[in-house]
């Protein structure tokens, strides 16, 4: 032990790379990571598996989740304790489960292969549909969004300012080096295979509950790593084959 912090403590004091020891700016070891996204292009249809993915989502949820009803009776039937909370969320799934079922079957009676490709097309249609079941616009913006899928011929959306939306269901977190341009980064590392991808800085040290996007690793691995040539497959095989012989030889003594 005491050799080896000589070694070390000599090394410190010597502050030379070598073999063992390597020099860096603290800069070397410092990351910012950034959002990167597309942006958002969906297209909307109502078939049998964008049905069953709008489900999934929970758009429906405000209005009737077989989860969380079936949690509920299962509960009020075993333990017969239910809050009073929970007592009326009961009840109105009870009568809302009908009204689940309805919309599900006007989706299903309505289903053909026709893709809208932005939302302002396809909200009339789906106001349309389900206009007896649902009048909240913001479950039938919800069942909307659960009926589309990233498509890169759809428009793109854009907000009321005419700024693009992007899309956060393909967002992708990169880490770049602190003293990296993010510009020079992105057309290294992402534009050529994502032309459209943006990156974004989300970092925000005011907010009460800070974000932080600012980060440090050392990698040792990755500065002190030295090449090993791997085992040929040959003389792996042959240690294989000589120690399948030796296992077998002693079971066939063991067994006489």
């Amino acid at each position: 032990m005491g050799s080896e912090m000589c070694i070390r403590d000599r090394l410190y004091a010597d502050f030379r790379e070598n073999e063992l020891c390597r020099i860096f700016r603290n800069e070397e070891f410092m990351y910012r990571e950034y959002a990167v996204m597309q942006p958002l292009q969906r297209s909307y249809a109502v078939t049998p598996e964008r049905i069953e993915k709008m489900i999934a989502s929970g758009a429906l949820n405000s209005i009737y989740s077989e989860a969380a009803h079936e949690e509920l009776e299962r509960k009020s039937e075993e333990e017969n304790n239910l809050t009073e909370k929970e007592t009326k969320l009961l009840e109105s799934y009870r009568k809302n489960k009908i009204i689940f079922e309805y919309i599900i079957d006007a989706l299903k009676d309505n289903m053909y292969d026709r893709k809208y490709m932005s939302p302002e097309t396809f909200m009339p249609v789906i106001k349309d549909m389900l206009s007896l079941y649902i009048t909240d616009q913001k479950t039938l913006a919800k069942v909307a969004d659960g009926l589309s899928l990233m498509d890169k011929d759809a428009e793109i959306q854009r907000d009321k300012h005419g700024d693009v939306i992007y899309d956060k269901e393909t967002k992708d977190t990169e880490r770049v080096r602190y003293d990296e341009d993010i510009d020079t980064y992105m057309a290294r590392e992402v534009l050529p295979f994502i032309p459209d991808a943006k990156a974004f800085f989300e970092e925000n040290l005011g907010a009460k509950s800070p974000v932080i996007r600012t980060g440090a690793e050392i990698p040792f691995t990755r500065y002190f790593y030295k090449y090993q040539q791997p085992v040929p497959s040959e003389e792996l095989a042959r240690d294989f084959i000589e120690l399948e012989k030796s296992v077998s030889g002693r079971i066939a003594k063991l067994f006489g």
